[in-house]
């Protein structure tokens, strides 16, 4: 399957590169991605989007092109800070991804910067997934629930405290267990999460934003923090629970969006003003 898509408003580049989702190499101008178990590439000309290994249905769902994303900007651009964010990275779009595969990725990443989490998932993936060939290229999928049976079978993917955290989902949970959550309100969604070890806030925040259409949830990691903290709240110290009541009652129900953008924007742009 190949063709092309015309897309408005919409960044490829920023998108995928945007810290959101980890599995992709980057050959010039094309991409090759790993999601949902298949493997497919990616470039971008302009407006138009080409595609080789996926068809048009399962490209419009993956990077929501769906959504209203003009109204989803006029509802999020608020003030200055995130106005700047939106004008430097107009076009960069969340990603919808399979709810599994996006929980592994995070579990993986804590205390880890993104090349390290990309290393430690591929090792995961090819050490206990099934491999997937497409054309001349060969991936390996995400290990499937109930697959592992010991922490002792992830001690070579060398994940350190993150291993026991991966083994215990692998036993306490599966696709169908997850996209369950999409049924309940965003609170208890993200409770029922936090009940899996090794999941946190800013982790069960990650998988109802990336994979299950919680568009409300603000992961909150050390550079949402620091610029939150600097920005927003003009260094005066303000509490995580201050935090989250200020981007809910700020941002609305599409908090999500901003919270990528201003990820991005201030890992980016801001790091001397943030270091």
């Amino acid at each position: 399957m190949s063709g092309s898509l015309r897309v408005e408003s919409f960044s490829l580049r920023d998108t995928l590169e945007s810290g959101q989702f980890f599995r992709f190499t980057k050959n010039e101008d094309t991409y090759l991605i790993q999601s949902h178990g298949r493997l497919f590439s990616l470039s971008q000309r302009g407006d138009l989007l080409f595609y080789e290994g996926i068809d048009r249905r399962f490209l419009i769902r993956f990077f929501r092109l769906e959504d209203d994303f003009s109204r989803i900007l006029l509802e999020i651009d608020r003030d200055p800070v995130i106005h700047q964010a939106i004008q430097k990275y107009y076009g960069m779009r969340l990603i919808r991804q399979d709810p599994w595969e996006c929980l592994l990725s995070f579990l993986c990443s804590p205390a880890k910067t993104i090349p390290q989490i990309r290393l430690i998932i591929e090792s995961l993936c090819q050490t206990r997934g099934e491999k997937v060939c497409w054309k001349f290229h060969i991936g390996y999928r995400f290990p499937k629930p109930s697959s592992i049976r010991s922490p002792l079978e992830l001690e070579s993917i060398r994940a350190g405290f993150r291993t026991k955290a991966l083994f215990l989902a692998h036993q306490k949970l599966d696709r169908q267990k997850l996209r369950s959550l999409k049924k309940l309100p965003y609170e208890e969604a993200r409770r029922r999460l936090m009940q899996c070890p090794g999941v946190g806030k800013k982790i069960a925040d990650c998988v109802l934003l990336y994979s299950l259409d919680f568009l409300q949830a603000f992961p909150m990691d050390t550079w949402i923090k620091k610029g939150l903290q600097k920005f927003y709240f003009k260094d005066q110290k303000a509490s995580p629970k201050e935090m989250e009541r200020f981007v809910s009652d700020h941002f609305g129900p599409y908090a999500g969006y901003a919270q990528l953008y201003l990820y991005h924007f201030w890992r980016n742009q801001a790091f001397n003003r943030l270091a």
